[in-house]
């Protein structure tokens, strides 16, 4: 089993972003996107919210199943402000941190408090 973790923005975060105001969530979010796991720092860990549980133990099949969504019946969302896996998501198996990168996955490692 795979747990996908996702930063997910609220309404108000989304609207101040589009006001041009800086917000730690999206920059964080750009941040790995663009720069991947190089610049991950444990701290960031607290902005991501469990998204998806997917019934694999495979990364690359997990990030199919939640980008493509040819296997829905294997994924289990967890509340409503998912989005389909990409760039930047945390995918955690066995109790081990995988940051999706542009290229596969790298391993980062998080401190869970």
């Amino acid at each position: 089993m795979i747990t996908i973790h996702q930063i997910q923005l609220t309404s108000d975060q989304i609207d101040a972003v589009n006001a041009g105001e800086t917000v730690p969530a999206f920059e964080t979010k750009n941040k790995l996107s663009i720069f991947g796991a190089d610049r991950f720092d444990s701290s960031m860990f607290s902005m991501f919210t469990e998204a998806y549980t997917v019934a694999t133990t495979r990364l690359e099949q997990a990030f199919e199943w939640t980008n493509l969504w040819n296997r829905q019946d294997m994924v289990e969302a967890i509340g409503d402000r998912n989005h389909s896996s990409s760039v930047g998501d945390i995918f955690e198996l066995n109790g081990e941190f995988f940051l999706c990168s542009n290229i596969g996955f790298k391993q980062i490692k998080v401190e869970v408090v």
